[in-house]
């Protein structure tokens, strides 16, 4: 049997993973942002059922972008 080379995470694993990254955010602000009216979330890397799974580098990709360097200025 070989080792699982792609590893997908939860919406709850992904808030863990990208706070271990310096990014800090709550679950309750990735619901927010990965709702389909918002459409403001990480890219879905696709579904087990009706739950998200998500690629950590195209997570860590997403959360570098949301970067600003001045908070008062339009994202």
């Amino acid at each position: 049997m070989t080792a699982v080379e792609n590893r997908y995470l939860t919406r709850r694993e992904l808030t863990e993973f990208l706070t271990k990254n310096s990014f800090p955010i709550s679950y309750s602000t990735l619901l927010k942002l990965a709702m389909p009216s918002r459409n403001e979330g990480p890219p879905p890397a696709g579904y087990w059922g009706n739950r998200a799974l998500y690629d950590p580098e195209k997570a860590l990709a997403w959360a570098k972008r949301r970067f600003r360097t001045n908070w008062r200025s339009a994202a």
